[in-house]
């Protein structure tokens, strides 16, 4: 519209101009002069139209390539809006990822902390019972060590008992040879007395007769 205006504004000032002229000469010979200018004006006129024809067809040609490319502009720009929101929606998902990954890794974590502090506990407690144990074997072994130690002096004082109980026996067994030895002595005393006695009945019934 700006070039358009231009040119007309040229034509009009080419018309005055040439009225000017035409005016110049009639008031200098009072008579008219101006048909070859006027006809050579028009030709102007003409020519001028063509170009402002053609300088509006280029006009409107350019303000539809202006219209297209500000169109094209505008889904460029819808386009680039678009994928800048795609953009941060990505970036937002990346950020709740990590996140999400930070905290699953944090509670994972916090479970194989707690998995330790368990098994560190159970350590602990199997490492109790395991003293409490050995306690109870150093205990014991003290137990079997005393009896033990009875055992010896039993065992001791058992051979002492035996020995003496053999030499009792040999005592027991060697006065009973003595008394059988009395015992047989002290039969055959008797039956010497019973045969003396005997005799001696007989003797004192044959001097009484």
């Amino acid at each position: 519209m700006k070039y358009k205006k231009t040119i007309i504004t040229s034509i009009a000032a080419v018309v005055v101009a040439l009225a000017i002229g035409v005016s110049a000469v009639m008031a200098d010979n009072n008579s008219w002069r101006g048909a070859p200018n006027l006809g050579h004006t028009r030709n102007i006129i003409d020519q001028l139209g063509s170009k402002l024809s053609q300088q509006t067809s280029t006009i409107n040609s350019l303000n539809q390539d202006k219209t297209n490319t500000a169109n094209q502009i505008n889904n460029a720009t819808q386009n680039v809006q678009n994928l800048e929101k795609q953009n941060n929606e990505l970036q937002n998902q990346l950020i709740q990822a990590e996140k999400n990954k930070q905290e699953e890794l944090g509670q994972k974590q916090a479970e194989i902390q707690q998995k330790l502090n368990e098994i560190s506990q159970k350590q602990a407690e199997i490492q109790q019972k395991i003293d409490e144990g050995n306690q109870k074997v150093a205990e014991k072994q003290k137990e079997v060590d005393r009896i033990n130690n009875d055992l010896i002096v039993a065992n001791k004082q058992a051979s002492e008992a035996q020995q003496k109980l053999n030499s009792m026996q040999q005592n027991y067994n060697s006065a009973n040879d003595k008394n059988k030895e009395l015992q047989k002595e002290l039969d055959n005393a008797l039956q010497d007395a019973e045969y003396t006695e005997v005799h001696a009945q007989k003797v004192l019934n044959e001097n009484n007769k």
